[in-house]
């Protein structure tokens, strides 16, 4: 018993010696095939297997893909390489971001730009813009100022393009018949939000939209900010719509 006590230590630092050798060649082999040392001397250790192994280095090769290719940090692309992220959405919300930058401010009321405006009341009126305030804009119409509210604005374009504007309207009967006034307040307007609107302008989807005053019209997204969008109509002119003018926009 106490020969056998002795002994067992030593016997195995042999065995483990004897075995050293196995493992280093193993763990060669493995390197040679293409894994790193550090992860082939673990599998020759039994302390990885090897399919855990190749599925890793597969995710780092997809991460570093990833990463070349569309610009993601390692963190974002490491999320969508084990799908806890979808890539068509983190780059759809990347391209929503990109064109709130851009056109965050855009707008149809640009000091010394032509415009043709349609104006609550069925009103309409053409003129070059001469000042923009926060609530209230002024015309130049006929040599004459003409300041108007913004929430009187539904829609406006390029006076150039009345021929082609005036051929895509409709009318909504209801609201024709009993035509609605912009509310004051943003929360009690339609609501329509830049996610929903960058979704058709994304896809290129044709949708129609409806005015407080009953006008219906189709078109896609070409772009928008805060306050305005515009559609790019049949035959080619663009209206920018006032958010503010809307009562229900859906896919045509």
């Amino acid at each position: 018993m106490t020969t056998a006590a002795r002994s067992g230590p030593t016997d195995r630092r042999a065995r483990r010696k004897k075995t050293e050798p196995d493992i280093r060649r193993r763990a060669d082999e493995l390197h040679k095939s293409g894994l790193p040392y550090q992860m082939a001397m673990a599998i020759a250790h039994g302390k990885m297997d090897l399919n855990d192994a190749l599925e890793r280095m597969a995710r780092k090769d997809q991460v570093n893909k990833l990463m070349e290719r569309h610009g993601l940090s390692r963190a974002l692309a490491t999320q969508v390489a084990i799908g806890h992220a979808d890539l068509d959405q983190v780059l759809a919300r990347r391209r929503l971001e990109a064109h709130r930058v851009e056109n965050r401010d855009r707008s149809l009321l640009i000091e010394g730009a032509s415009v043709a405006l349609a104006l609550t009341g069925k009103q309409r009126v053409r003129g070059s813009v001469v000042r923009v305030e926060p609530y209230t804009l002024v015309l130049l119409v006929d040599g004459e100022e003409q300041e108007h509210h913004k929430l009187t604005v539904k829609y406006g374009y390029d006076p150039a393009d009345w021929k082609k504007v005036r051929k895509v309207f409709r009318s909504d009967k209801a609201l024709t018949k009993s035509p609605k006034e912009p509310e004051a307040r943003p929360q009690d307007r339609y609501s329509c939000s830049d996610r929903r609107l960058f979704g058709y302008l994304d896809a290129e989807t044709e949708v129609q939209v409806t005015l407080l005053e009953g006008e219906v019209l189709r078109g896609r997204v070409v772009w928008f900010s805060r306050y305005e969008f515009a559609l790019e109509v049949k035959g080619g002119a663009t209206i920018t719509l006032f958010r503010h003018a809307l009562a229900n926009l859906t896919e045509a």
